[in-house]
């Protein structure tokens, strides 16, 4: 579609000695490559298949990237360099390059992203959607504990609004719309009501281990249920290092989980209590346009 442009770059690569690496910079320093994908309808009603490059193409993220932007918004990404790998556990913290990969049972975290088989040659990877990839965003214990982390970062902010603004920023890399404040302001009002409409038939004493939260005996007046959209103050109550939540990467998806091989039974389970503010963290967190590289 533009033979002059690749007479160029050709003519390019071949002057700078054909260093891939400057072919690379003058390409991804291009006004073409910086191109956002919002949509442009004159320039859809000309190009509706983007054959000449009027905007980015959408790209959804891959296994690696998806666990990493969740531990990078979160503030918990461990960006050490080197040293032996792990198994994928909501508390390893390191890049998912460092989890181990098992030729012979692959990670069921992995493999529900469409990593590649380890056993062979693969030339490329093959993109699906299914449910069960939305349903692990939705119920996993590794997504709302960062989840629960994201809504901490936030809740320095002096008010809710603030607290919205910044969470987007940190999440989408962009400033809300008003409308979109309007529902996030909407879901941490009726959130706390709903949390007691589930909460008001468990028993009130909890087992050891678990994190206590909020009483849910009474029905919440409306100076509780104002209170309940502020986030908590950061209290040092997370697990130790090392500790286990659920059955690792896939915890909170039944059957999807569970130690590989025949190694010792898994940890037992260790309870949170999650809140509004990390449900709705949770909901960001799980959207399209965190799964997609804008």
């Amino acid at each position: 579609t533009n033979p002059e442009l690749l007479e160029f770059l050709a003519a390019s690569f071949v002057k700078n000695g054909m260093s891939v690496k400057k072919l690379h910079r003058d390409i991804m320093l291009s006004s073409v490559y910086q191109l956002s994908t919002e949509l442009d309808k004159a320039a859809f009603d000309k190009d509706s298949g983007n054959r000449l490059y009027w905007r980015a193409n959408q790209k959804r993220m891959d296994a690696e990237q998806v666990r990493d932007s969740v531990l990078a918004v979160a503030g918990n990404l461990d960006k050490t360099q080197g040293g032996p790998s792990q198994d994928l556990a909501p508390t390893f913290l390191r890049r998912t390059v460092y989890g181990k990969v098992s030729r012979y049972k692959l990670d069921s975290y992995l493999q529900l992203f469409d990593f590649p088989s380890p056993s062979i040659t693969a030339e490329k990877r093959f993109t699906t959607t299914v449910p069960l990839q939305r349903l692990f965003l939705m119920n996993s214990d590794f997504v709302q504990v960062e989840a629960e982390e994201l809504a901490r970062r936030v809740a320095p902010e002096p008010d809710n609004r603030a607290r919205i603004r910044k969470i987007y920023l940190l999440a989408y890399g962009r400033e809300p719309k008003a409308e979109e404040v309007q529902l996030g302001l909407a879901y941490l009002r009726a959130e706390p009501l709903r949390e007691y409409e589930e909460n008001k038939n468990k028993p009130a004493d909890k087992k050891d281990g678990e994190h206590r939260g909020p009483n849910v005996d009474a029905k919440p007046d409306a100076a509780a249920t104002e209170s309940a959209t502020t986030p908590e103050p950061v209290v040092d109550d997370a697990p130790p290092p090392g500790a286990s939540l659920g059955v690792g990467m896939m915890g909170g998806m039944g059957g999807f989980g569970g130690k590989r091989g025949q190694g010792p039974p898994p940890v037992p389970e260790m309870k949170y209590e999650p809140t509004a503010w990390g449900r709705y963290a949770k909901i960001l967190l799980s959207s399209s346009e965190f799964m997609f590289i804008n």
